[in-house]
């Protein structure tokens, strides 16, 4: 099952959130957040098996590094997936480079 693609936007609330998100040598880094659609550099054949019940897990959302303060290991950022079946939820840190 795939989820249609729904785009995040950062809305940081204080001037201090503000002050965190973004990068100042990179203008894509920190804004590929997003839920459904395919994750950025990982093949449907890589998503990962439920734990529980071994079918294979729905990609759900993509959450980017939030700028230079709180990198995640160079720009990478968090895959979730979940068996809707279970509802047993993974999380991978990966690269990802669009």
């Amino acid at each position: 099952m795939e989820i249609p693609k729904i785009k995040l936007i950062p809305n940081p609330e204080s001037e201090e959130a503000k002050s965190v998100v973004g990068y100042k040598w990179n203008d894509q880094a920190g804004k590929r957040h997003f839920l459904g659609g395919k994750p950025n550099n990982v093949e449907e054949s890589d998503y990962p098996n439920c734990k529980d019940c071994g079918e294979k897990m729905t990609f759900y959302s993509q959450i980017d590094s939030i700028g230079e303060n709180f990198d995640l290991a160079d720009c990478m950022v968090i895959h979730t997936f979940v068996c809707f079946d279970c509802f047993t939820v993974e999380s991978q840190l990966n690269q990802s480079l669009a």
